[in-house]
Formats: structure tokens, sequence, C-alpha cells
């Protein structure tokens, strides 16, 4: 089979390309003839490991952000989409843009199979509900929220109708999904590479305990919670310290609520923000941490929190994430209400006052990744849709 793998960028790290490259290299050594298009690529920014040998066709250009953003990313994606093979059997955007290409592709080229990787839902509907979420007082004027509201029903209408396969991370996006596009959704659950995350066996959090955090820095993602919980924690005796690991370029404004809130709470001693790290420093982080905490709110899914319990770490998760919905509480994980760094706090405390529970959740989470969370069965699962998708088409 010819697979075209579309992702809007190769020029970035984050959890859409490592799925997408760990399918494709999946695929391949099933004998799958497999080609990723691109809107921009860098190797050394994205995963030169996971990119070798695997056949790449960059456009080189992207559409910054503008007032007619929405346009130009159009007609890039026509281009794009004039550069994939005509050849090609299965078309498999991943994310946001990516759809657009495929779409493209159909109307321009040749009516294919299409099996779109949604992983979060792409309308502005949902963008602006996100934002209210994490900025309450946020206010979006009626003229912006009627453009939106057109824009989506053109990209539903014109790109998205024509997906035969509508894939999500999660149950609430695909419900989510469905209602924004009526049409069915499915879920399908993200693999981990926990051969790059060695298993370390722990009995117990060590004294001072130490937090660890991780992720670009965006509002959902409550790094805010984890500081106030650090706060918390020390007021009951507990001697907590947290590393935040994540690039703050990405929301300098977020990013600069968080240096405030650790200056205001007296917390730089104790709250450490890592930046950037490359995946040996982050692989390194989950051998020197005793807890993970992962509070983001709304998160289609949480590859961070297979890595963390792949390598050993027990996982504080917020029932709003994704990941939360495959993880079972005072198991696998402690799963705590959103937006509650009491909730975090006292998680925490039962970790380290409680090392049968730690030793158990330790062991316990890497074992549930090596049985549940494995490439080969995402890829096994994402056939399964491409032969789905074909079949429309007989």
């Amino acid at each position: 089979m010819n697979v075209a793998i579309i992702v809007r960028r190769l020029n970035v790290k984050g959890g859409t390309q490592r799925q997408a490259l760990n399918l494709a290299q999946e695929l391949r050594r099933r004998g799958h003839a497999v080609t990723l298009y691109t809107f921009l690529l860098s190797p050394a920014d994205c995963y030169p490991e996971l990119l070798e040998g695997l056949k790449v066709v960059a456009l080189g250009t992207y559409p910054s952000s503008g007032v007619l953003s929405d346009f130009t990313e159009n007609r890039a994606a026509r281009m794009l989409a004039g550069a994939i093979d005509h050849k090609t059997d299965i078309l498999n955007p991943h994310d946001q843009v990516a759809y657009k290409v495929a779409a493209y592709f159909k109307k321009r080229v040749r009516v294919i199979p299409s099996v779109w990787m949604m992983n979060d839902v792409p309308t502005r509907l949902r963008a602006e509900e996100r934002l209210k979420e994490a900025k309450p007082d946020t206010v979006i004027p009626w003229y912006k929220r009627l453009m939106h509201r057109l824009l989506d029903w053109y990209d539903r209408k014109v790109f998205i109708a024509g997906q035969d396969v509508i894939l999500a991370l999660d149950e609430r996006d695909r419900g989510w999904a469905e209602d924004e596009f009526g049409k069915q959704a499915h879920v399908i659950r993200s693999g981990v590479s926990y051969e790059q995350f060695p298993y370390r066996r722990r009995v117990s959090a060590r004294t001072p305990p130490r937090l660890l955090m991780a992720g670009i820095f965006f509002p959902h993602r409550r790094f805010e919670d984890g500081i106030e919980a650090v706060e918390l924690l020390r007021g009951q005796g507990i001697p907590a310290e947290l590393t935040i690991a994540g690039d703050t370029g990405s929301d300098r404004e977020y990013a600069q609520k968080i240096k405030k809130l650790i200056s205001e709470r007296g917390l730089e001693e104790v709250v450490r923000l890592a930046g950037k790290v490359s995946d040996e420093e982050l692989v390194r982080m989950y051998r020197e941490h005793d807890i993970f905490l992962f509070p983001n709110h709304l998160q289609s899914w949480g590859l961070a929190v297979f890595e963390a319990m792949s390598s050993g770490v027990p996982v504080v998760v917020s029932q709003t994430a994704g990941a939360a919905e495959v993880l079972a509480d005072r198991d696998t994980a402690l799963i705590v209400p959103p937006k509650s760094p009491s909730a975090i706090a006292a998680a925490v405390a039962v970790l380290v006052q409680d090392p049968a529970l730690f030793a158990h959740m330790s062991e316990g989470g890497r074992a549930f990744v090596e049985s549940r969370m494995s490439w080969s069965r995402f890829t096994d699962d994402m056939e399964k849709f491409f032969l789905m998708a074909s079949k429309k088409h007989e």
C-alpha cells in the first residue's frame, strides 16, 4: 500500500510529530511504501532518529499568522496537495491543516480514501472555549465570533466532509468531533516509545520529594496548579521541589505569568524552570524525579504521562486529560479534579507517605505501558481504519 502521511510541520518536536513518524516507520517495516508530506522540514529540530530512512517531501514554506492567514494557509495546502504522488492509495493527514491538503488532493487529483488522525478538534469554536477556560475574563467581539463560525462552516463543508474516517485520541474529542462535523468518529490510542524511557524500580519518594511537569508552555498545561501545590505541601511539612521542563517561547505571556507566580510565592529556590530540553535531558529528568504531575485541562491525550510511567515515575493526572480515560485511580495513576492545587498536593502527600502504593504504581505503570501502549498496536489499529476507509471506495 502506498501511504501519504501528511503533517503540518516537521521542524519542531511534539506529540503529533512522534506519532506520525513512529507510524511511518512501523508501516515501512511492514512493507508499505510511505512518504511524508509537510510544509516545513528540519530534521535537527524534529526527531532525526525517527526521520532516518523515511522519504519526506517538504513545501519549504508555511504562511505566517495574520488577518489573511486562513486564505494563505489554504493556498499552501493546495500547493502541498499538488506534490503528493498521484499513485498514492491512502491519505493519512495528522492534526490541523493537514486535512485540508488531503481534501485538495481528493478534489483536484484523485478520489482516494482519507483517514484523518484529528488529535484535537480544530474548530475556532473549540479554540474560543479553551481560551475562556484559561482566561475567564476574555471577551471575544461579536464580529470575530461570527467570522469564526463562518470559517468553521466553510472548513466543515469544503475540507472535513470529504474525510472518510475521523480518528480522535480520547472519547471526549470523539464526541466533540461528531457534534461539530455531523460525522462518525472513532477513538485510537497513541503509542509510546517505551524502550527510549528505561524503567528504574522505585520503592518510595526521596526526601525532599522531587516533582516534575513537562510540556510546551500553553495555559491549558496548568503549571500554576503544580506551583501552588508545592506551596501547600511545604506548608504541611513536606519539602517538595518542582521542575518544569518546556519551551517558554510558545506563549510568552503565559510564561511570564508563571515566572511572576513563582516570585510572588517566594518559591524561586524550590521551583525551577528548565526551559526547552533535549530528549536525552528529558529521559534524565524522569530518572531523577519522583512524581510526575499532569494537571492539564481539556488535553486530548498526554504522551508525557506514559513516558513518565514507562520510566517508573508515579503520575498524578487531571480528570480532564484524555490520558485519564485509560488509567485507574490508585492503580496506574492518582486521578484528581481539574484546576485543583489542593487535590494535587493531597495526591503527592499520599504517594510520599505510602511507600507501598508508590512502589505499586511505579511497577504497574511500566507494565501498563508495555502491554497497552506500543506503536505496533497503534499501527495495527491504523491499518484497520485504512481498510475501513478503503471499503467505502469499493
